[in-house]
Parts: C-alpha cells; structure tokens; sequence
C-alpha cells in the first residue's frame, strides 16, 4: 500500500503528475483509434468483456483491468464492496504505455468518480491494435482518507 500525504491540489494532477514520472509521453506523439475515449458501453464493447486483472486496494475496494475481445480495447473498473460514504470516494485512471494516453473515470466516456451512495465506476476506453506490443495500467486511489490507497493493476 502505497502511502501519499495530502497536497494542497487537485487529486487528478497529483495522480498524473505521479502516472507521468512513471510514463513520459509526448502528448503530439499520442496515438488515436476508433474506441479511444468512448464509453466501455459504446457499440456493445463491455458485452464482451473479460477481466484480466484484479487487485485489491484495501478491505472494502478493488480495481479490475477490463478487456474487450470485440473491440479490442481495455478500461479500468474501480468497485466498492459497499455504499460510498462521501462524494469523489474512488477513482480509477487507465493508461496505454506506448503513447501515454489516459482516462480517468471522470474522462468524457468513463461513468464519473465513485460519490455518495455509489458503489463503481469505469473509465473511458482505450484502443490497443496487438496486445503482446502494448501495455495498460489502472490504478485507484481512495482520496477520502489521507494518505490514501492506491494500487495498480499488471500491464496488457
């Protein structure tokens, strides 16, 4: 478990500032696929849906590294085993290595942030063209409760 100590940003910068010292990419070199940054719901992909990964972020929360066998495209999937207690409770943010493209649930195509009374929430999608030759990640922090959790998922 990864501990964070809280800083005075937007959770969303601090975890891509951490994602861009781990991933340097050139935004100009940044690939672009039919199914980049579309909903998993988009053209039926989560209906083919196998989860490659799950890794366990504390007691109460896990995050799934999601695979489309249709559309050949991954998302990241944050999920509570019970109600959220406060708003933006969880997150998720899923990466492509080869370019550095990223999506966060709150991303146009993700669902938005794990708030109050939810208990998920998935990123937009992205795009991979041969598995062996990309990689993906997802992670999750719990930004409730600071320093919070963050795990990441293997690479696919």
């Amino acid at each position: 478990m990864k501990k964070v100590k809280r800083i005075p940003m937007v959770l969303s910068i601090v975890i891509t500032a951490i994602l861009a010292s781990l991933h340097p990419a050139n935004s100009t070199l940044a690939e672009t696929h039919t199914y980049d940054g579309k909903s998993p719901y988009y053209n039926h992909c989560a209906d083919s849906a196998v989860t490659k990964d799950k890794v366990w972020i504390d007691s109460v929360s896990y995050v799934e590294l999601k695979y489309s066998t249709l559309c050949k495209t991954v998302w990241a999937k944050v999920i509570l085993t019970r109600n959220a207690t406060s708003n933006y409770e969880a997150d998720a943010r899923i990466v492509r290595s080869t370019d550095g493209k990223a999506y966060t649930c709150d991303s146009s195509g993700g669902n938005g942030a794990v708030n109050k009374g939810q208990t998920s929430c998935y990123t937009a999608m992205v795009m991979i063209t041969i598995p062996e030759n990309h990689k993906l990640k997802g992670n999750t922090p719990l930004p409730t409760v600071m320093p919070y959790n963050q795990k990441e998922t293997i690479w696919y």
